[in-house]
């Protein structure tokens, strides 16, 4: 018989109202032997990182992309699946790829104008990249058709750590906080960091691990709901629409978030 893991989201919200419950259900294992578990998309496609090679596979067939030379693959943001943004930090150089992982566009930064030291670059709207420009602190849209440069925040002067975008908003997280923008540059929202050590968006919906716990912040970042999940060692996540994928090494767990009322 087959075991299926029930885990229920206990909710503590900001705004201390009564609010729909979520219920994570289902168990649906895929292995995979990878590095770095990246995601999945709405075809089912699994994207993943092995030996510093990203690999794209699908039902049928499967895809991969490398450059040995850039060194270590930084991130992978599959936000838009025909047209993929995979950033090298060691050579400061961002990839655009198209659904084959067949390279589209390279953006060397720090030789072709603007000359910019970038810590990360992530897929936002328009042939526009969401970057963090270390040499002055600041969150910026980059557009690579056209090399233009738009400033969106003050400098931070926080220790940077990760960021992670959709087409309008992008939260950047710094050891202190997690800050939401959106595509005018507005910053909406400030949080402290609970020492966060991994971090998916999804919606407009930030999921972060924290220790043996996740939780899910809504609406801005002003509400939160807390997941303890104490059966699997999480290794990478991924939250796309109602599923939240868990990757333990060995299996991902594909799970289905849904709202219930209480």
């Amino acid at each position: 018989m087959k075991t299926f893991i029930l885990i229920v989201f206990s909710f503590a919200s900001l705004a201390c109202k009564a609010q729909d419950k979520t219920v994570l259900t289902g168990n649906i294992k895929i292995p995979l032997s990878a590095d770095t578990f990246i995601g999945m998309d709405s075809y089912g496609d699994i994207y993943y990182l092995k030996n510093k090679t990203l690999f794209k596979q699908t039902k049928t067939e499967t895809f991969n992309f490398k450059d040995f030379q850039l060194g270590k693959i930084g991130s992978v943001d599959i936000l838009n699946p025909l047209s993929i943004t995979v950033y090298y930090p060691d050579y400061n150089v961002a990839i655009i790829l198209d659904n084959k992982l067949n390279e589209i566009q390279r953006v060397s930064f720090a030789l072709e104008p603007p000359f910019m030291n970038v810590v990360s670059a992530s897929t936002a709207n328009d042939s526009r990249l969401w970057i963090f420009n270390a040499d002055n602190q600041q969150l910026e849209l980059f557009n690579y058709r056209t090399g233009t440069l738009q400033q969106l925040s003050l400098p931070i002067s926080e220790t940077y750590v990760s960021q992670k975008s959709n087409f309008n908003f992008c939260y950047v997280i710094t050891e202190d906080n997690v800050r939401l923008y959106n595509i005018y540059g507005s910053l909406l929202r400030s949080i402290p960091n609970e020492k966060y050590t991994d971090f998916t968006e999804n919606n407009n919906r930030l999921l972060v691990k924290k220790d043996t716990t996740l939780l899910l912040f809504t609406d801005t970042l002003k509400e939160s709901q807390t997941i303890h999940i104490s059966e699997i060692a999480i290794k990478d996540l991924y939250l796309r629409e109602d599923f939240l994928y868990i990757y333990d090494g060995e299996f991902i767990h594909q799970f289905t978030l849904t709202n219930q009322k209480k």
